[in-house]
């Protein structure tokens, strides 16, 4: 649709300014309430009736007068922004006002709504019907300001962007889990693929909507948040060519959670492949996968459903699979190898394991049903021998890997670890990394239906990751796990990023510019909460525990290897770290302690989502498994060659990425180029140095992630949770088989909302975008794009005149086009402008474009038309000739001379037109011959161009790596030598310290030695008892007496001044406590203060724009009355 440009004045009928007029006569407020907030009216008061910081209201809804704190007071806008599409054109931007706008929206059934540069969706509780083709192309081509608020807008957006610019763009997607992130990220992929188009038509909707078929089967499942929650993170990247058609495109997942095949809390499901199978395949498929008859039980929970409604479905969905990898060409055979590789697993947990407890082995581990075994070392194609040797022996030493390949030899610490591994440890990391190697293997398969070779110019990448995991929204008693942890984090992540492009880069930006800009304090970001968890260490070798601060990560992969490591000492180190000081304000730490035995509490989104962890068992994620990594050769060396030959192929490849980031077979220059990127990630930086460990690779992944999308322009999409009973329960997915929408389901979690909002800090993102200058070009840039505006200026100067003085050009534009001042502010090297100034300009621009373009065409129809009258007169003259001619004709037509001459004259030519013939016909097989050789030459060429280049890209991979890993090395040496002179240093020292100590010793021996001679002497009667002896021993008994009395004097001095000590020390601690009372008081106080001046600043910065806006709207009724006065 076309809507007005931003900043216009619509035309308002009487009724609706009487309307605003009374409005803004009785000052409308918010009332903010532990329930939500209530619409109240502010009465006036005289001067003293009422306490200081207090205000009279009236609530609106039953007329209650309340006397209540200013600071729960906040500004109403008027009714005609209820429903407005751009958050940051409200009035008052404050808490309430942005949550009574989007509650007014989601009720209209208006899920979408602009947040400045961002776009905020409130997922609906049924699929609304606003997502057809016919919609797709009624945002084609328009600009963000010509559009409602939509998905499709911020793809669109992001597109244009890329179209204009040349530069690759990202769309990231944030919010919990269930608030339908991946179901928008389809609706962009479907919008971009349909708008954009593809070379051939290769990419379709159809195509899509299968990739996306296959990657809800095998990485969905049914959690306490969601019912249709995605398991992993994944980047859909699209490749733009020069005609801005899509020319390939690519799928990369990572963080896949692949225990939850083995093991997954109470009331989740495993991923839904496998209920789609058990419910879905057909008697030959069954008969082939044993699938006749189930396990009463299984180890990995694997069970098939038991409501008939649920097997109907999954039936359903079974053949909808199939039909998606039939359109992506993945033949019957390596389906068919798929489902025996998800059949073994399944019969693996029928399978179970045990240890045997009889006979001459005992404590031998062993499957605990060798029935089901027996079938599932069928499907993997090997026998029931190998496939025991696989899971369960293997030498002890490789129970318990090292988590970096930089410790010491294998015989150091945890060797014998081997038997705290039990032998269902071994089968469900069997099962799991069978899971992973398939899951990989879809992506890869699903990657090749996607590549393509044509030449790409740039990338437009979209990112959907779990979203937050809290099990107290779903209302379990339970605490959170390591996978929902490592989603958590990823989600942190990528809020950092927000905060990051949002606020740290504007203010930067401001500063480099010099422009002075009156900002509200805007708070820290996420990186407390994230360096809890992933702060790296600068010591590599180290084994010991150490002082130094590191995330959660990194003491996990310490405590595996370390003896006697447990979760205990883990949380111990941890909470000595982060954990709030003594006699510090806990409301100010991250991480706190729970009542709860190896529970800790993490504090996400800037502390409003407060999630308790349970820890008991995390320290068995940072061990390697051997029975993990022979899921590979176990599934390279089958029997049955539909397996054998998948994963073979795949086993050439490089091991840097292997089990972390699935699909970086790309066929394209650009997939290639993201590819040797997150492949750097790995090998650069301290973390790359330990990224053979487990817990670091969590880390890598999210590092990649990050870097992969910072070189692109990112736009953020805030995907919000209408209310906590929104998650639904049971298996029946929530977006893809909504029911009808009822009027109570369009209702909001007013609560919940503002947790939301305040984690996302979306209203502090606004009032930045509202105060500050968001858009902004090159001076160069600017002029170039915007001199069409001034046409005098350019028949001054000319149309590329060189410029001296780019700012001065750019001040002279700026002053034609009559632009307020406050509008604009010219920095160092840019130009900065308001928010929707640069969109007046744009579309003053098209305007203006259009009206040249028109004088163009009417010019070259000018031209057009005279050269085809020019034309005419020829063709006239030329018909005048030609009649001239035929007249003259009919008279010589009789002659007899002229019939001779007629007669003779062609057979005179025939002789030469043959011999011309002939030398063409010899110039044409000459020329042809030429041709093919020069082709041939050509192909040869190309042929050998294209080997070395592809050789060209290999090569510089393979240096970059060599190179990294170089850097890698020569990081680690650095820190080895100076942690060895500091060593060496140490050592010096304790030297000195030992001689000092050893000579010390000696002469106190010495001592020893002569006062126990000397009272042998005096026992055994050696003395004589002349006067020397006597006097010796009446000074030996006085020497004695004095150094009793010597400790009895000191004793009692110890003790007088110890209790004088106590009593200093109380006096001090009650001092201390009451400066430490008084502190948090006049914290308290200061907070307060700070949030009331806060508030003020805001309404201040406000009332200035509005009152701006409305002198703008004077000068521009003053000039259309004085233009009216004129006319008349």
């Amino acid at each position: 649709r076309q809507t007005e440009p931003e900043g216009a004045c619509p035309v308002k009928t009487e009724e609706q300014i009487a309307a605003e007029q009374a409005w803004y006569g009785s000052e409308k407020v918010w009332l903010v309430h532990k329930d939500g907030f209530s619409l109240a009216t502010l009465l006036k008061t005289e001067a003293g009736s009422l306490p200081e910081g207090k205000v009279k209201i009236k609530l609106e809804h039953d007329g209650t007068v309340l006397d209540v704190d200013d600071d729960d007071v906040e500004k109403a806008n008027p009714p005609s922004f209820d429903r407005s599409e751009d958050l940051a054109s409200l009035q008052y931007l404050n808490e309430s006002s942005v949550m009574h706008s989007l509650r007014q929206r989601y009720g209209g059934n208006l899920i979408h709504t602009h947040a400045g540069p961002n776009m905020v969706i409130i997922n609906p509780l049924s699929p609304p019907s606003m997502y057809s083709e016919k919609v797709m192309h009624m945002f084609k081509g328009c600009r963000r300001e010509d559009t409602a608020p939509h998905i499709y807008a911020v793809a669109q957006s992001a597109y244009r962007n890329l179209l204009t610019t040349r530069q690759d763009q990202s769309i990231v997607l944030l919010g919990k889990s269930g608030s339908g992130k991946t179901t928008n990220c389809q609706h962009l992929v479907q919008y971009l693929v349909s708008i954009a188009g593809s070379t051939g038509k290769i990419f379709s909707g159809e195509k899509w909507q299968a990739v996306y078929t296959i990657l809800e089967a095998f990485g969905n499942s049914s959690t306490s948040m969601n019912t249709n929650a995605s398991r992993f993170s994944q980047i859909v990247s699209l490749d733009f060519d020069q005609a801005g058609q899509v020319a390939s495109a690519s799928i990369q997942t990572m963080l896949l959670e692949k225990l939850r095949v083995t093991k997954r809390p109470e009331t989740e499901s495993t991923f839904n492949v496998f209920y789609y199978m058990m419910s879905g395949a057909d008697s030959t498929l069954r008969t082939e996968l044993h699938f006749n008859h189930f396990a009463e039980n299984s180890a990995f929970g694997i069970v098939p459903q038991s409501k008939l409604e649920d097997k109907q479905k999954s039936s359903q969905q079974f053949t909808k699979l199939q039909a998606a990898m039939k359109v992506l060409g993945i033949s019957v055979e390596e389906q068919r190898a798929l489902w025996l590789i998800l059949g073994a697993i399944y019969h693996l947990g029928a399978a179970g394991a045990t240890k045997e407890e009889a006979g001459g082995r005992a404590g031998r581990k062993q499957f605990a049903r060798h029935e089901w075994a027996q079938k599932a070392a069928y499907l993997l194609g090997c026998t029931l021998e190998e496939l025991s040797s696989s899971i369960f022996k293997h030498q002890a030493k490789g129970a318990l890997q090292r988590s970096t390949s930089f410790r010491g030899g294998p015989d150091e610490a945890g060797a014998g670890d081997s038997s705290k591994i039990t032998a269902l440890d071994c089968l469900e990391a069997m099962a799991s990394g069978m899971y992973s190697e398939l899951f990989t293997l879809v992506i890869s398969l699903v990657n090749r239906a996607l590549k393509s070779s044509q030449h790409s110019l740039c990338s437009l990448l979209i990112v959907d990751t779990p979203g937050f995991q809290n099990p107290r929204m779903a209302k379990r008693q339970r605490g959170a796990t390591f996978e929902e942890l490592c989603h958590n984090y990823a989600q942190e992540r990528l809020q950092t990023l927000f905060h990051e492009r949002t606020f740290v880069q504007e203010l930067e930006r401001y500063k480099e510019e010099n422009i002075e800009l009156a900002l509200d304090d805007i708070g820290s970001s996420t990186s407390m909460s994230v360096a809890a968890i992933d702060q790296a260490s600068t010591q590599v070798r180290t084994l010991a525990r150490t002082d130094e601060a590191r995330g959660l990560l990194w003491l996990m992969e310490e405590e595996a290897v370390l003896p006697g490591g447990s979760e205990d000492t883990l949380l111990e180190r941890l909470f000595s770290y982060y954990g709030p000081d003594q006699g510090d304000n806990k409301g100010h730490a991250l991480l706190l302690k729970s009542d709860k035995p190896h529970h800790f509490l993490l504090g996400h989104s800037h502390g409003t989502d407060w999630v308790e962890y349970d820890a008991q068992g995390w320290l068995s994620h940072a061990k390697q498994n051997p029975a993990s990594q022979n899921a590979a050769t176990l599934l390279q060396d089958s029997q049955k060659k539909n397996i054998s030959s998948l994963f073979s192929s795949r086993s050439g490849g490089p091991t840097v990425l292997s089990g972390s980031i699935a699909g970086l077979e790309g066929g394209s220059q650009l997939a290639l180029r993201r590819a040797t990127s997150m492949r750097k990630t790995f090998t650069t930086g301290m973390a790359a140095v330990k990224k053979k460990s487990l817990c670091i690779q969590i880390k890598l992944q999210v590092d990649a992630l990050l870097d992969t999308v910072r070189r692109s322009r990112v736009h953020f999409v805030h995907c919000l949770l209408p209310k906590a009973e929104a998650v639904g329960v049971g298996m029946e997915p929530r977006v893809a088989h909504g029911e009808s929408c009822d009027s109570g389901l369009m209702q909001l979690d007013v609560g919940l909302l503002r947790a939301q909002l305040r984690g996302s800090k979306l209203i502090d993102a606004l009032r930045i975008y509202r105060q500050g200058y968001p858009d902004h070009m090159v001076f160069s840039e600017f002029r170039r794009r915007f001199d069409v505006l001034a046409p005098h200026l350019t028949k001054k100067h000319g149309r590329h005149y060189i410029v001296t003085d780019e700012k001065r050009a750019v001040e002279e534009l700026l002053e034609s086009l009559d632009l307020e001042n406050s509008s604009y502010h010219m920095g160092l090297s840019r130009v900065f402008f308001r928010a929707g100034t640069l969109a007046k300009l744009e579309e003053q621009r098209d305007v203006q474009t259009r009206r040249n373009i028109t004088m163009f065409q009417a010019a070259c129809r000018g031209y057009l038309a005279r050269q085809a009258f020019k034309k005419r007169k020829i063709q006239d003259l030329a018909i005048r000739c030609i009649q001239k001619n035929i007249k003259k004709n009919k008279g010589v037509k009789g002659w007899p001379w002229w019939k001779v001459f007629t007669t003779v004259r062609p057979l005179i030519e025939v002789q030469l037109t043959e011999e011309q013939i002939r030398g063409k016909d010899e110039e044409i097989q000459q020329l042809k011959g030429r041709l093919e050789k020069v082709d041939k030459e050509r192909n040869e060429l190309r042929l050998n161009s294209d080997r070395l280049e592809s050789r060209i890209t290999e090569l510089s991979s393979e240096l970059a790596d060599e190179r990294n890993t170089g850097e890698s090395a020569s990081q680690l040496l650095e820190s080895e030598t100076s942690e060895r002179l500091r060593l060496e240093k140490d050592m010096k020292d304790l030297q000195t310290t030992f001689d000092s100590m050893k000579k010390s010793m000696d002469s106190m021996e010495m001592e020893v030695m002569e006062a126990r001679l000397l009272r042998a002497s005096e026992l055994n009667g050696e003395m004589d008892d002349d006067d020397t002896g006597g006097e010796w021993r009446l000074k030996y008994e006085r020497a004695i007496r004095e150094i009793e009395f010597t400790k009895k004097r000191l004793q009692q001095e110890f003790n007088d001044k110890l209790e004088v000590e106590q009593q200093n020390k109380r006096q001090l601690e009650r001092r201390l406590s009451d400066l430490q009372a008084d502190s948090e008081e006049v914290q308290r106080t200061a907070q307060q203060l700070k949030k009331k001046c806060q508030r003020m600043t805001a309404e201040l910065q406000d009332t200035k724009l509005h009152l701006e806006g409305q002198q703008s709207l004077s000068k521009l009724d003053l000039f259309s009355n004085s233009l009216w006065v004129c006319v008349i």
